[in-house]
């Protein structure tokens, strides 16, 4: 399969499935330990949106005009996903979980006192690998069809966002490449996303499952075991990912899943009962 090209792959699209208040609580295949990663993802989806946004929205001007309507079509695609997690957010606390506080230390620490102290180019090269992290947590959800058995309606929503994380895997590094393309500045990014990115999943993580009482439980356990290891092997695969991610020749597309995408974003979005509509940009004032 070749690489598309940079300007063709980015299509926002709107999010339309109804997320049903009878959803259950453990709605990924009754497995808590999934779920609650994946819930614990869509407490961290709006800030981390915003993150982007306002990071590319900055540099949009000095990029080759070539660049410009991917990048706000990947910011609108962003929006999206904010808005489309947001509702997923208000089931959670419809079903009784406490989210608030940990989504404000969250966002404190990492928009308020983080994003405060960087550099900017040292935020380009962050946005740059947590959207990798991005990309191959949706190759390896989709192409593992891990959420096969899950409730119809959230499995819409991730399989949506994380075709579209695998859609537009290359804006945002191509953007570093643009404007600083230093394989320094690129490890130091790296470095400073990926703990964050795992420390705060696994965090909020651990605060739905003992919310659920299931911290003790020898099941809880063995299912994170297997999801890490004997199961999925998302321990081995991730680490293969982040080496990927840190070779100097690195590029997203060397990872060839933009066909894996597609199907999925096929799937949801044709016929007369479409679960994404295409979404026409607003107003200059609301994009990038």
């Amino acid at each position: 399969m070749c690489n598309p090209p940079f300007e063709a792959t980015v299509r926002p699209r709107r999010f339309t499935a109804t997320l049903p208040a009878a959803t259950p609580r453990h709605w990924c295949d009754e497995n808590p330990v999934i779920t609650h990663l994946l819930n614990c993802y869509t407490l961290l989806i709006p800030g981390n949106e915003g993150y982007y946004i306002r990071t590319l929205r900055r540099v949009l001007p000095q990029l080759p005009e070539s660049m410009r309507d991917v990048v706000t079509r990947f910011c609108l695609q962003e929006g999206q996903h904010g808005s489309g997690h947001l509702r997923h957010q208000a089931l959670l606390e419809n079903q009784g979980y406490r989210i608030r506080g940990f989504q404000r230390r969250t966002d404190a620490f990492l928009y308020k006192f983080v994003e405060r102290l960087t550099p900017f180019k040292v935020r380009l090269a962050i946005v740059a690998c947590v959207e990798h992290l991005n990309a191959y947590l949706g190759h390896e959800f989709l192409s593992q069809r891990i959420l096969e058995d899950a409730d119809p309606s959230l499995r819409v929503l991730f399989e949506w966002h994380f075709a579209e994380e695998i859609e537009h895997k290359h804006v945002a590094y191509d953007v570093l490449q643009a404007m600083a393309p230093s394989y320094p500045l690129r490890v130091t990014g790296a470095l400073l996303a990926m703990p964050l990115f795992y420390l705060l999943v696994t965090t909020g993580m651990l605060n739905l499952l003992r919310q659920d009482k299931l911290l003790g439980q020898r099941r809880t356990w063995r299912l994170f075991r297997e999801h890490l290891f004997s199961g999925h092997h998302m321990a081995r695969r991730s680490l293969a990912h982040l080496r990927d991610y840190l070779r100097p020749g690195f590029h997203p597309w060397q990872l060839r899943d933009y066909e894996l995408a597609q199907a999925v974003l096929t799937r949801y979005g044709s016929g007369e009962a479409a679960l994404l509509q295409p979404f026409e940009r607003p107003g200059p004032d609301t994009t990038c």
